[in-house]
């Protein structure tokens, strides 16, 4: 019996010992591995929020010329009547908008 014991013990030690170390390596590859995803997030966190500046200055942008009043300076400056002028029913232009991902279509009909 004593004998069956102690092969027992002289078995189960090593594994037991091995078991640890394995679960000690596990957990502080789990720690880097989470650290690491932290430091990727934070860095995207930055690139989003540079990209977010960008857009509310490409918007602002945008805004301004797209601006009536720039229209409008543009045109006083450039025609003899001073502003803006109705066109010839003949050369407008409809331009139906279409769904997300299709061309712009232009045709002469009305709508």
């Amino acid at each position: 019996m004593i004998y069956r014991r102690n092969k027992l013990i002289f078995i189960l030690k090593p594994f037991s010992i091995i078991l640890l170390l394995i679960s000690i390596f596990t957990i502080v590859w789990m720690r880097s591995s989470f650290v690491s995803l932290e430091y990727s997030i934070s860095t995207l966190e930055k690139k989003k929020a540079a990209l977010m500046r960008d857009k509310k200055v490409f918007v602002a942008e945008r805004a301004s010329l797209l601006s009536a009043e720039r229209f409008e300076k543009f045109v006083s400056n450039s025609t003899v009547s001073g502003g803006f002028v109705f066109p010839d029913r003949v050369k407008v232009v409809y331009v139906k908008r279409a769904k997300e991902n299709e061309p712009y279509r232009a045709s002469f009909k009305e709508k």
